[in-house]
């Protein structure tokens, strides 16, 4: 009997988690092989959410609910496999530590994907484009601050590229830019006298930084989007290298030293821990 209050809180913890994840795919398109021209379908894995051109959205709220039993179900086996198959993590649910790691996961997120619009943005614009549209997820941008009914991950429209070569910069220079910030922060943030909120929000930007030109790259060559669900459905760094002249033995080969790279610096305990097993085995076998 001692132990109910604590099962009732992973109970509900998994039930909090399932409504949260259900609600977060209303961003995740979800088409189907056939609809109506100017309908978007969000929701996984059953679609909640539609929205129509020049019409209210539509919610499916059975679909929803179905949605919820679903990720409650995966929650509740996830809590499971870390209370019985892992038991020495000591796993507790930390309501608060929960709730900060996800404001500031969401925070780091969105200062990210705006470094990538502003990244096409600046690319473009110093080869001759001008800005048209800029907009991440909810928030339009320019031509004008207003918030939207419809997500979208990010999009940066430049017109007025005139060249190929001025085209693919621009496509290349999202994710050039996200990469270029992650290594600054992976030199300045051991350097800097920063709270520990700071720390972790400045190192998750980081290592999205990292993760943004390699998962561009390949994951749309999977069928999968740039962030597996969400974002372009095309390898744009590749392509963007591409118009500018870059064979692509010597693109992949770029993104993989400099996702190595980048992989040292955010990870350097870990990799630091895998070579003193290595020398301790080496020791051990002499």
């Amino acid at each position: 009997m001692a132990s109910l209050p604590l099962n009732r809180k992973y109970l509900l913890a998994a039930i909090l988690l399932g409504v949260l994840v259900s609600l977060a795919t209303g961003i995740v398109e979800n088409p189907p092989d056939f609809s109506v021209i100017g309908y978007k379908y969000y929701g996984y894995p059953l679609v909640w959410r539609v929205t129509k051109t020049l019409q209210p959205t539509e919610f499916r709220l059975t679909s929803l609910f179905i949605n919820v039993l679903f990720w409650t179900a995966i929650s509740i086996l996830a809590i499971l496999f870390l209370k019985v198959a892992a038991p020495k993590l000591r796993f507790e649910v930390d309501y608060g530590a929960a709730l900060l790691f996800i404001i500031i996961l969401a925070l780091s997120g969105f200062l990210m994907d705006l470094t990538h619009e502003l990244g096409h943005v600046a690319w473009g614009v110093s080869v001759g484009g001008r800005l048209a549209y800029l907009k991440v997820a909810f928030l339009e941008i320019y031509p004008q601050p207003a918030l939207t009914p419809e997500f979208q991950l990010g999009l940066a429209r430049i017109e007025g590229l005139k060249t190929d070569f001025a085209y693919g910069l621009m496509l290349l220079g999202g994710s050039l830019t996200t990469n270029i910030v992650s290594w600054l922060l992976a030199i300045l943030i051991p350097r800097m006298n920063l709270g520990y909120k700071t720390r972790v929000g400045m190192r998750i930007m980081g290592i999205l930084g990292l993760l943004d030109l390699p998962l561009y790259t390949i994951l749309p060559h999977l069928g999968l989007r740039h962030w597996f669900l969400l974002g372009g459905r095309t390898p744009e760094p590749l392509i963007g290298a591409r118009k500018i002249g870059v064979p692509d033995p010597v693109f992949y080969a770029a993104v993989t030293l400099t996702t190595l790279g980048l992989a040292l610096l955010y990870f350097k305990p870990f990799w630091e821990k895998c070579w003193m097993s290595i020398k301790s085995a080496r020791s051990s076998s002499r």
